[in-house]
């Protein structure tokens, strides 16, 4: 697609490479019938749509969305040249398709006026914070750059279980392609970034492009009792939880309301190598934030064994092999201040 270089047109100036060879990963939502468009009859136009474009073309199965939503989930990966070319032609096959139903309908005067079209994309709440920038400023330089209204989904609307937000994206066309092609840019010039894209993929493949979401906190008698865990992990897994400059652990403690406390590497077990993990808060609090934490060790070993080209455990994710157990746990009722002991190995 010509076009893709005017869309591209510019990045240099502001820091980023343009050549449109970056390797990018976009989660795209899109409503069952656009999906139905997407794949054509026997999965022809999907095949077609790569041949075009390049980049590789994953859908969710039907009855599969995404969470809290009834959007299939639309895996676009490859050059970010050749993922615009696939964005662009699944507008554009949007386009003739209503066209089509409109000619049917016997309206065969369609309006000489641009039709607004819309992408929505999914992607992590720690990328959208570098999209969004300093005070809004970085998607404000977007809307000024492309001419593109785009609406970052408000942290008010997600829930404590939800680890992505929604970036909708709308305009003509032009505009709209313009705004998704500084969004990935942007994107590819961060390390998050390639790490985002190095686990969506491998889940994709291992899971499917539509994850289960994080297990919702039962309520119980226990939901409010304030409690303590405690994990021993080997060395290497605590760096999973902790993340680049603690982040992955700031997040864990402010999604699930818990305190977490990891040993110091002087206080690690000689004979294990491991380290205690404690965490402090509401019994309900604990299990989201142990959820979180097991979710993020998963994505860590998934990684490793890309990185290694093999798996040494057999099973990404089951804690047993990886020599994960739980400690001690202690609930402390605070209406009779009588506290319950529970060992688990």
């Amino acid at each position: 697609m010509s076009q893709n270089k005017s869309f591209l047109d510019g990045l240099n100036a502001s820091g980023g490479a343009s050549t449109g060879n970056q390797q990018v990963v976009v989660k795209l939502l899109v409503s069952n019938a656009i999906a139905g468009s997407v794949i054509g009859k026997a999965g022809a136009n999907i095949e077609q749509l790569q041949r075009s474009s390049g980049a590789h073309i994953q859908l969710s199965r039907s009855g599969e969305f995404y969470p809290r939503t009834s959007d299939r989930v639309l895996l676009l990966s490859g050059s970010l040249h050749s993922v615009l070319t696939a964005i662009f032609l699944i507008l554009e096959k949007i386009s003739r398709d209503s066209n089509t139903k409109r000619q049917a309908s016997g309206n065969e005067n369609p309006s000489s006026v641009p039709t607004e079209e819309e992408v929505k994309l999914a992607l992590s709440r720690r990328l959208c914070g570098l999209l969004i920038g300093h005070g809004g400023q970085t998607v404000r330089d977007f809307i000024n750059d492309s001419g593109a209204t785009i609406r970052v989904q408000s942290l008010s609307e997600l829930i404590p279980i939800d680890h992505e937000r929604t970036i909708t994206v709308s305009g003509v066309r032009d505009k709209v392609l313009r705004a998704v092609a500084l969004v990935l840019n942007t994107l590819s010039m961060h390390d998050q970034y390639a790490s985002y894209m190095e686990t969506t993929l491998q889940l994709a493949t291992n899971q499917g492009v539509v994850l289960p979401p994080r297990p919702q906190v039962s309520k119980n008698e226990l939901s409010g009792v304030r409690a303590k865990l405690s994990l021993y992990l080997p060395d290497e897994d605590v760096g999973a939880i902790l993340g680049k400059r603690g982040q992955n652990l700031v997040e864990i403690q402010q999604s699930s309301k818990v305190t977490i406390r990891i040993s110091n590497r002087s206080e690690m077990d000689p004979e294990t190598n491991e380290r205690e993990v404690t965490l402090s808060g509401t019994y309900g609090a604990l299990r989201l934030a142990e959820a979180m934490i097991a979710e993020r060790l998963i994505q860590s070993r998934n990684r490793m064994q890309v990185r290694d080209g093999e798996d040494h455990n057999g099973h990404a994710g089951e804690f047993h092999h990886n020599k994960m157990y739980l400690g001690q746990r202690r609930y402390n009722n605070s209406r009779n201040n009588n506290p319950v002991n529970n060992n688990v190995v």
